[in-house]
């Protein structure tokens, strides 16, 4: 059975690969081009930061002579092999019903469907991960020395792919307890899986000490993904505008060498970036958590809908694009109903005490913290909802059965209470998150909207650097700031009629001069003005010449020494405000020591 319903996937898959033409795009295309790199000049390509099995199994493909269809067959084959350990985890902790159904529904999951023709890495190491798990499972109770060696082994690989993997290790912990380890040999069962997969990316770990001159296990990309994911001119998503932030104000070049030090100087930033406004930052975690797992529907804009993957006039493109609406719409209730049995499947497990099934919790939870930390998008949802699928399987099997009884009233005195107890649980439990989630999601854009904030690359002490702009907060109002990476906007939201925005600058004492530029377009008009203060003394207030001006200011500072507050205030009462829209835009900000 675990066989057929394998077959089934990868038929439907190849199926797929064959209807829907696909081009590889953006990182899609880098992962081909590295690998036919690979095959050709026997090395990575020296631009490249990522893990590199995936590019690796492509360089294979393309040296035995295969193209763009037989590297799409990676990611079909990852969707049969995910299949495959759903079916036997769910045969290892639920039983058979449960397995032939979980497998069924992976093997028939629009979402997993549809990335089959895109070459990526998040199949592939979901089907790794998901193995791994399986190989967990099935040793852990006879074998306590082959279950961590396996387990560490395959999750050593799937790192290879993807380097979220690793850390994973750790949480085998909760499942050599659960299957009845002493704490002291769930310990050192811990550590042994973490050795193992240290030891198979040990040959990663000495290419990356004689590439760069230090040894590391992981990716050299891992901070400029923090960056984008703490962004807050675009809540945390990806732009172009980032790349010239970041050299503007660092020096160095996003995904450019030197490689090692530029990653660091990312991080280091976007944890600045975090601390400088908490309740936006956890504002930024709720955007993050809604990119990866309120709707599926995203995981159709890399296959089909992303302009230039389907080929111009095509009959799949027509196709889907005609019928976009549907599409969706069944992508994302599919979704729904699998996040419902996965809910009951959850719940059935804690009440039954099914302790090696929860104790795997842990392990998706992991991935969903570790994304919605840094960066997240749909597609890092797909090992998640692999894990999870063991789960859908059982809540499926226990809403059938107990309709089954309920319709046949054989419902036993013993079974009576437990089965009403699950059910009221598994009720409350899915009201609660398909109610508390749009909630929990409003709140967010509510924290972003009142804390939003700005970053913009500025010259201080004739250096560039990256400089933080925090609104003057008026609580329940949205906040004015709108950034980009060469300054900021101030917008007025009616009846507000000012707004001000704010920087603190760490400088030695002496004279300085502070400069920008300033534009109204066409919404000033006369009485509108501009006042610029440091530490609370206002030092120059200009009024707005005519509208649709352009304004350069330029205003003297004598500074003590320490941090320095300066603060950009705008006195809107005769502009003509449009909701959301900046009144005022200031760019080119410079604090440079005063030339006597």
């Amino acid at each position: 059975m675990g066989l057929l319903i394998v077959a089934l996937a990868i038929g439907v898959r190849v199926a797929w690969v064959f209807l829907v033409p696909t081009r590889p795009v953006g990182d899609f295309a880098m992962y081909v081009e590295s690998g036919r790199y690979l095959a050709e000049h026997h090395s990575l390509d020296p631009e490249f930061i990522y893990m590199p099995g995936y590019v690796a199994v492509v360089a294979a493909v393309h040296a035995l002579g295969g193209g763009l269809f037989a590297i799409k067959m990676i990611g079909v084959v990852a969707g049969g092999l995910a299949t495959g350990a759903v079916y036997g985890l769910g045969r290892l902790l639920f039983g058979g019903t449960a397995a032939v159904v979980g497998g069924l529904l992976c093997a028939l999951w629009p979402g997993g469907i549809a990335v089959a023709s895109v070459t990526g890495t998040d199949m592939p190491s979901a089907a790794l991960i998901a193995i791994a798990l399986w190989l967990l499972v099935r040793e852990a109770g006879r074998r306590p020395l082959g279950a961590p060696a396996l387990f560490g082994l395959v999750l050593g690989l799937a790192a290879y792919v993807r380097a979220v993997a690793l850390p994973l290790t750790l949480f085998s912990a909760p499942h050599f307890r659960a299957r009845g380890a002493l704490y002291g040999h769930v310990i050192t069962r811990t550590l042994a899986a973490g050795v193992v997969a240290a030891l198979v990316l040990l040959p990663w770990g000495i290419r990356n000490k004689k590439h760069y001159g230090e040894f590391f296990l992981t990716d050299s990309h891992g901070g400029h993904t923090a960056l984008v994911g703490a962004n807050p001119n675009s809540d945390g998503t990806y732009s172009r505008s980032l790349n010239r932030l970041f050299w503007e104000g660092t020096g160095y070049r996003l995904f450019s060498e030197p490689h090692r030090a530029g990653d660091r100087a990312a991080f280091k930033l976007a944890v600045s970036w975090t601390r400088t406004e908490p309740k936006y930052a956890l504002g930024l975690l709720a955007a993050k958590a809604d990119r990866l797992l309120t709707h599926e529907r995203g995981l159709l804009y890399w296959p089909i809908y992303r302009q230039s993957v389907l080929p111009p006039g095509s009959r799949a493109l027509a196709w889907f694009t005609n019928h976009r609406t549907g599409v969706e719409r069944a992508v994302d209730w599919f979704w729904y109903a699998l996040v419902a049995a996965i809910l009951v499947g959850v719940i059935a497990a804690f009440a039954r005490r099914n302790r090696p099934a929860t104790s795997l919790l842990p392990i998706p939870l992991a991935l969903v913290g570790i994304y919605v930390l840094f960066f997240s998008e749909v597609r890092y949802n797909l090992p998640v909802v692999v894990l999870l699928m063991p789960f859908a399987g059982a809540g499926v099997v226990w809403v059938g059965e107990a309709m089954r009884d309920l319709a046949r009233f054989t419902i036993d005195r013993q079974r009576r209470p437990r089965l009403l107890y699950e059910g009221l649980v598994a009720i409350v439990a899915i009201a609660g998150v398909f109610i508390g989630w749009p909630r929990m999601l409003a709140a967010g854009a509510r924290l972003r909207s009142e804390h939003r904030w700005a970053v913009a690359a500025c010259s201080v002490g004739g250096a560039g650097q990256v400089c933080a702009f925090k609104p003057e907060i008026v609580r329940g109002q949205p906040s004015p700031v709108r950034g980009t990476w060469d300054g900021f906007g101030l917008a007025l939201a009616p009846p507000a009629t000012t707004a001000a925005v704010s920087t603190d600058l760490e400088l030695p004492a002496g004279d300085y001069r502070v400069s920008m530029r300033m534009d109204c377009g066409e919404r000033c008009s006369d009485g509108a003005e501009v006042a610029v203060s440091a530490a609370g003394a206002e030092i120059r207030r200009t009024p707005w010449p005519a509208a649709g001006s352009v304004v350069a200011l330029a205003v003297p500072i004598r500074h003590a020494g320490g941090k320095l507050h300066l603060e950009v205030r705008i006195n809107g009462k005769n502009l003509r405000p449009e909701e959301g829209v900046p009144a005022l835009w200031i760019s080119a900000f410079e604090v440079e020591p005063e030339k006597h």
